[in-house]
């Protein structure tokens, strides 16, 4: 893995990916704080900058997304993923190395504006709880949307579909307290949404097997569960599709933490979604591999 693990790094540095993303990180991040922090004359650098909701878009729908594009796709474009596939350490350990080279970009893009808030507390008051908390929320997100985008990276052989899906992923998370406040209430709604999930995870059982047989009774056992659970408890069908999508939103239990709350289940959470994204990467990178 450490081979990996350096074989990626260097492949960042040596590129104008790497400089690209700690130029505008930087920048961006600089304008922010010079309206916000400077102009304005705020001294919280976690709830003017850190949190805010155009602040975000550039980290998940520019910054990320032009980290992560390159990352499998490039190789399976170029045909040199043969060479990774047929090397001697096993897919996991290549799905992480790639991984942590990425995080290491993007904490090396963090730790140079830590300057900003550094600034702050030598001419003024900085809350440095409320700091800390943001900053862990942003590193926790931000592992999670890496991860994700490592995924979609590794699901198409070209660069630029990978940055577009992974940074409208980004859009749809920071937006998605607007979209479940649109969806409709009510139980034929709920049915339906959990039908397709169920109608999801059956066609990638079946992409992961290649076997109609355990695709069919993946969705064979999810309908005969929901159906059941819809006789079973038809009262919580009434509000479980906003329930459900509110319990998965990102965007709220990042918004904790920018507010200065740091809670045990919220940073399970976004390490489960980091873990479950990086485990179906190395479903799909051993699909291939074995092909």
């Amino acid at each position: 893995m450490l081979a990996i693990y350096k074989r990626e790094l260097k492949s960042y540095m040596t590129s104008m990916q790497a400089y690209i993303y700690l130029a505008l990180f930087v920048c961006v991040t600089g304008v922010f704080f010079a309206i916000a922090n400077i102009a304005y004359g705020y001294n919280d650098f976690a709830s003017y900058v850190l949190s805010n909701f155009y602040y975000m878009i550039f980290i998940y729908a520019i910054a990320i997304p032009i980290l992560t594009m390159r990352m499998f796709s490039e190789e399976k474009k170029q045909r040199t993923d043969q060479l990774l596939l047929t090397a001697p350490v096993s897919v996991w350990k290549i799905v992480l190395g790639k991984y942590l080279a990425c995080v290491t970009v993007f904490f090396a893009g963090l730790m140079l504006i830590t300057v900003f808030p550094v600034i702050i507390a030598v001419n003024g008051s900085l809350p440095v709880a409320n700091t800390i908390s943001g900053y862990l929320g942003i590193i926790l997100f931000s592992l999670c949307m890496i991860a994700v985008g490592t995924l979609i990276s590794s699901l198409t052989e070209e660069p630029v579909i990978a940055v577009i899906v992974t940074a409208v992923f980004g859009l749809l998370t920071l937006f998605s307290k607007l979209i479940v406040s649109l969806l409709p209430e009510g139980k034929i709604p709920t049915l339906i949404f959990f039908s397709l999930v169920v109608i999801g995870i059956a066609v990638l059982f079946y992409f992961d097997t290649k076997k109609i047989q355990i695709s069919v009774g993946a969705f064979v056992a999810g309908a005969g569960l929901l159906t059941g659970l819809y006789f079973w408890k038809q009262e919580w069908f009434t509000y479980g599709l906003t329930t459900t999508l509110n319990w998965l939103s990102i965007e709220k239990r990042y918004e904790e933490f920018l507010n200065g709350i740091v809670n045990l289940s919220t940073v399970v959470f976004f390490l489960s979604v980091t873990c479950v994204a990086l485990f179906i990467t190395t479903q799909v990178i051993e699909n291939r591999r074995w092909r």
